[in-house]
């Protein structure tokens, strides 16, 4: 078989070169390329009876990726979002190949006429102000496990940080203890390589302040238990934890994004404006921040009084108004 013609070389230039060195592409996202297809060719494996070194472009048929979006959705559980998302990695990978050999062009044309699944977006969950006072006093702060999983829970309440922002926290990125006038920050690594700062409340300061004592700038913010730093899934599972012992949160799921969420909400309500929010979340585009406008009852019911009909509106003849009149006359 043509070297030109096995899938491995493809995949390890596209993974390792291409959107490593060309395109640059966040931390996470080649994460997501990579899982996609640790799931594809095993997958593509079985149905072609050939081991997965041995597997050649044309085996990943338009039909064999259709067939395994449907085993994501039917066996794994996953949710038309991820279904779309692990097809948008496979159309990179055929445009990638395709514009560097003609040959491949036919079969690339193929596995990109593969449409993406319509969804609706889901809901946006946030707590109240109450609710998240209640997640933030479960933990025991007497101890020095509780007191760490507090500043955790707190930071990204205050900041509105990602899960993977959180867990990347350096003590290097954090400026506190400014006494001089200066703001106490955290420097947040977000999606796409940009930064941004997130001022942080006194309170965030003071428990942060003890959370690193001793530590070398270098060193994680948020460690374990067993002193390594906290993983994704282990923010997860505290925050799944701490809601789990709030009654009023019971039947409700409530993740890392859910606090962001909070956040943001806890921004609209309290009257800042929507561009802050924007650079406060580092959303690139103001339309992302927009949905945090839209799901409040009593931002809406406000808005609503304020053109209701049927109400005595009082009526003057312009011809009245003094300030006017005195200003008509001066021109």
């Amino acid at each position: 078989m043509p070297d030109l013609a096995i899938l491995g070389p493809w995949l390890r230039r596209f993974l390792c070169e291409y959107i490593v060195t060309e395109r640059n592409l966040a931390r996470n996202t080649r994460k997501s390329y990579r899982d996609t297809f640790s799931l594809l060719l095993p997958f593509v494996s079985r149905k072609v009876r050939k081991p997965v070194d041995r597997l050649a472009v044309w085996d990943v048929t338009s039909v064999h990726v259709l067939q395994f979006l449907s085993h994501l959705e039917t066996n794994r559980g996953c949710s038309v979002r991820t279904r779309n998302q692990r097809l948008a990695a496979i159309r990179a990978f055929a445009r990638f190949v395709g514009s560097r050999d003609p040959s491949h062009v036919e079969w690339c044309g193929h596995i990109r006429a593969i449409a993406s699944k319509r969804c609706m977006p889901p809901p946006v969950g946030w707590l109240t102000r109450a609710e998240m006072e209640a997640v933030l006093a479960v933990p025991d702060r007497k101890t020095r496990r509780g007191r760490s999983e507090y500043a955790l829970l707190l930071f990204l309440y205050n900041t509105g940080a990602r899960v993977s922002e959180a867990s990347y926290l350096k003590v290097c990125d954090l400026q506190i203890g400014s006494r001089n006038g200066g703001h106490d920050l955290a420097t947040l690594h977000g999606k796409g390589g940009r930064t941004r700062h997130c001022p942080l409340w006194p309170e965030t300061e003071r428990v942060l302040a003890d959370e690193i004592a001793g530590r070398r700038s270098e060193d994680a913010v948020f460690v374990s238990r067993l002193g390594t730093p906290f993983t994704r899934f282990g923010v997860y599972r505290l925050i799944e934890r701490c809601a789990a012992q709030v009654p009023a949160l019971a039947g409700r799921t409530v993740t890392p994004h859910v606090i962001r969420h909070t956040t943001a909400c806890h921004l609209v309500l309290a009257g800042v404006d929507i561009n802050t929010i924007r650079a406060w979340l580092g959303h690139v585009s103001i339309s992302t921040t927009n949905i945090y406008a839209e799901i409040d009852l009593t931002l809406k019911a406000n808005a609503v009084a304020l053109c209701e009909v049927g109400q005595p509106r009082v009526t003057r003849s312009w011809k009245e108004d003094k300030d006017l009149m005195a200003f008509l006359r001066a021109l």
